[in-house]
C-alpha cells in the first residue's frame, strides 16, 4: 500500500479520506533531518509549514508528490522537485475567504484603533476616550500591492465602505478588475496616495523586501501598512525605523520575517501596530478546505487521475 507522510497534523476528515486510499504516516518533528527519517518509504508528503528542501527529496527518494496545505509554496523547493520529477500540488482556493476577511479586519482595527482603545478601557483610562480620534473609511483610498485572488476578494469585501481602491500588479490588466471598481496604477502612486497600503503577493526572489525604506518613505505620514501575505516581502527593520520616525501612522501584520518572531521584537511595544500570529488562514472552514483539497491532490496523482491544482505542470507533461 502506498504511504502518505503528514509533516504536521491536518483536519481529521482529510486524514480519514487519505486512509481510504493509503497508509498515513503522521510526523512529529519538522526539522529537515527528522522529516527525512520519518518519511522513509513514503510516496507523498503533505506539508503545512515544514520545509521540503532538495535535501529532503534526495533523502526520501520514493517521493512522487508533495502537497501544500494551502496556497503558498515558498517552503517547498519547487525547482528541485521539478528537476527530480516530483509533482507539487496545492490548494489555491481553500483559504481565500479567511485571509481576505483577516485583511479587512486588520484595516478596520487600525482605522478604529481597536487594540489601543481596548487597552485604555481595561486600564481604567476611560476618560482619555476623546484624546484619540478614529478614521472613517468613507472617502479614503486603499491601495493594493499585488492583485491576486485574495486581494481581489478583499477589494470586493471593501466595496461596501464607500471608499476608493487602487492597485499595482504587473500581471493584472485594468479589464481584469473593472467589475470590482479597482483602478490599476503604477506602484509609486499606490505608495504616495493610499491611506492604507495592503501588500499581498507571493514571496519570490523578486518580491523579497519589495517594500523597503524607499517605499515606506513615499507613503503619507497618516497612512497604514498591512501585510498578511509573507513576512520577508516587507523589510522589517525598515518598517521599524519608519514607525519610530513617524513616517507612517501604523501597521497591521499577520506575518514576520522570522517566524515565530523574537519575544522582544520592537514592533510588539508599539501601540500603533496590530499583530497576529500568521493565523489569517486558520479559520474553521479554511482548515477543512486546505486539508481536503491538498489530500485530493495526492489522491488524484497517485491514482492516475487528472490533477486539479498542479504547481509544476511540467512534471505532468513529461509523463504524457
Amino acid at each position: 500500500m502506498q504511504k502518505v507522510f503528514l509533516t504536521e497534523p491536518i483536519h481529521p476528515n482529510a486524514i480519514a479520506l487519505l486512509r481510504e486510499h493509503f497508509e498515513v504516516v503522521q510526523g512529529v518533528e519538522t526539522d529537515e533531518a527528522a522529516v527525512i527519517r520519518q518519511a522513509q518509504g513514503c510516496d507523498a508528503a503533505l506539508v503545512r509549514v515544514a520545509k521540503i528542501t532538495d535535501a529532503v527529496m534526495a533523502g526520501v527518494p520514493t517521493l512522487k508528490v508533495i502537497a501544500k496545505h494551502g496556497m503558498g509554496v515558498d517552503n517547498i523547493d519547487v525547482e528541485a522537485a521539478t528537476a527530480r520529477g516530483v509533482l507539487v500540488v496545492n490548494a489555491p482556493f481553500s483559504n481565500l475567504n479567511a485571509v481576505a476577511e483577516h485583511i479587512v479586519m486588520l484595516l478596520l482595527a487600525l482605522s478604529k484603533r481597536v487594540v489601543r482603545m481596548d487597552r485604555l478601557t481595561r486600564s481604567g483610562s476611560f476618560a482619555q476616550r476623546s484624546a484619540f480620534h478614529t478614521t472613517e473609511l468613507r472617502g479614503v483610498t486603499v491601495g493594493f500591492i499585488g492583485m491576486g485572488k485574495i486581494a481581489k476578494l478583499a477589494a470586493k469585501k471593501l466595496t461596501g465602505f464607500d471608499l476608493r481602491v487602487i492597485a499595482y500588479d504587473p500581471f493584472v490588466r485594468q479589464a481584469d478588475v473593472d467589475a470590482l471598481q479597482v483602478v490599476m496604477t503604477p506602484a509609486e502612486q499606490v505608495y504616495r496616495t493610499a491611506d492604507f497600503v495592503i501588500v499581498h503577493t507571493a514571496l519570490t526572489a523578486e518580491t523579497y523586501h519589495l517594500v523597503g525604506a524607499a517605499q515606506l518613505q513615499a507613503m503619507k505620514p497618516s497612512a497604514y501598512l498591512i501585510n498578511a501575505s509573507r513576512g520577508p516581502i516587507v523589510d522589517e527593520q525598515a518598517l521599524v525605523e519608519a514607525l519610530r520616525a513617524g513616517e507612517i501612522a501604523g501597521a497591521g501584520l499577520d506575518v514576520f520575517e522570522q517566524e515565530p518572531p523574537p519575544a522582544e521584537h520592537p514592533l510588539f511595544s508599539m501601540d500603533n501596530v496590530i499583530v497576529s500570529p500568521h493565523n489569517a488562514a486558520l479559520s474553521d472552514g479554511a482548515l477543512l478546505a486546505m486539508a481536503m483539497d491538498s489530500s485530493q491532490g495526492v489522491i488524484e496523482y497517485l491514482e492516475g487521475k487528472p490533477v486539479s491544482y498542479p504547481v509544476n505542470p511540467a512534471v505532468l507533461e513529461s509523463l504524457s
